[in-house]
């Protein structure tokens, strides 16, 4: 049997959904450097451990502040 390998990127647009984004504001986090990306042909990925780490620190943060996004 073969193993299963766990994913370690996702496109734009599914990482967007799951921040609840449209395409240009998904595509404006990537710009200014919030998640780690690589290109794969002519297609953006998102790294998920970055993605992961953004999204944890960013919500602790406004958890300490009570400021949420």
């Amino acid at each position: 049997m073969a193993e299963m390998r766990k994913r370690t990127s996702m496109s734009v647009l599914e990482m967007g959904r799951m921040l609840g984004l449209g395409k240009t504001e998904s595509y404006w986090l990537i710009k200014k450097n919030y998640f780690k990306t690589i290109l794969v042909g002519n297609t953006m990925r998102v790294m998920i451990d970055s993605f992961e780490e953004s999204v944890s620190y960013t919500h602790l943060r406004a958890h300490e502040t009570g400021a949420y996004l």
